[in-house]
């Protein structure tokens, strides 16, 4: 009786945790990939629908899951296994890099992430 006393408890914190980080994914990350990387990376957005690199960043779900050729979007606890993370910083730090998002080519249209908006990111990542 008291495992599953402790398993429901368990159960139920858990359930708390994830729509907290939902909320603050909606809340403090959801606008600043809306503005750097919608374009290319939402089905919504993209061009014929379709999002480069099988990365598509409308959801959090869909971030966490990642593209096709650098893995999970976003592996938590740990920014350096999250390519989410890895090619915003490029960006921010060494934008002539080919990995760095968004492109240098078209920040223009997409503009990187500021420091202040990485960090942002990466402390939603290493909260998890």
């Amino acid at each position: 009786m008291r495992t599953l006393a402790l398993l429901t408890l368990l159960s139920a914190s858990s359930a708390f945790a994830a729509v907290d980080h939902e909320a603050a994914f909606k809340a403090d990350i959801a606008p600043i990939i809306e503005k750097s990387c919608a374009n290319c990376h939402d089905p919504k957005k993209a061009k014929n629908g379709k999002v480069k690199s099988g990365f598509d960043s409308s959801s959090l779900a869909s971030i966490v899951k990642g593209g096709k050729e650098l893995g999970e979007g976003i592996t938590w606890g740990d920014v350096s296994k999250s390519s989410l993370y890895k090619t915003i910083n490029l960006a921010a730090t060494s934008p002539d890099d080919d990995m760095a998002m968004p492109p240098k080519k078209s920040h223009e249209k997409n503009p990187p992430l500021t420091k202040e908006q990485v960090a942002k990111v990466k402390a939603f990542i290493e909260a998890k």
